[in-house]
């Protein structure tokens, strides 16, 4: 009786020296990239937006989570800056977010100006695992996806990518 008593007595005692934090849910996940030198090459740009978005995909389904919003941002050499945003069905397949980056930046390109920087960002998180879409999945697709991250998981991202994502 006497020990529990000592064992509660030192609980209560005993300071905590480390701060409290306030636990909350991740709200993004992006990625950008300022370029060393501004540029014009479109193919070098969509490269770089296939690199980076099967690069958060792959944080997303390494988190096991969704998004449903996907954020593009280009900022051109002379500082403008210009943001489009499109909602999406929940999910983390590379292939329907490339799609929707890939729509975003059709339509946010058009100055053709020297681009200085892009941006992505997957917004709207939930938990989840890969969500099959009726029309876009098979159960060959979630395998393949599957097998692709266990390879980057074992050996690391950069050694599995889209061909697109490869700059000439």
């Amino acid at each position: 009786m006497d020990i529990n008593r000592e064992l509660i007595q030192n609980y209560n005692n005993d300071s905590c020296e480390s701060p409290v934090v306030q636990y909350h849910e991740q709200e993004s996940i992006s990625t950008e990239n300022t370029f060393q030198q501004d540029t014009i090459d479109v193919q070098f740009l969509h490269a770089e937006l296939v690199r980076m978005t099967e690069k958060i995909g792959f944080e997303l389904r390494q988190q096991n989570k969704l998004t449903a919003c996907i954020t593009l941002k280009l900022r051109y050499s002379n500082f403008e800056t210009f943001t489009k945003q499109l909602t999406i069905p929940y999910t983390n397949s590379d292939h329907i977010l490339l799609k929707a980056a890939t729509e975003l930046f059709a339509k946010l390109y058009e100055r053709r100006m020297l681009v200085r920087l892009l941006g992505i960002r997957f917004t709207h998180l939930i938990p989840g695992n890969n969500q099959i879409h009726m029309f876009d999945d098979t159960q060959e697709m979630i395998k393949l996806y599957q097998a692709i991250d266990s390879v980057k998981k074992q050996y690391g991202q950069g050694l599995l990518m889209k061909a697109a994502a490869l700059q000439p």
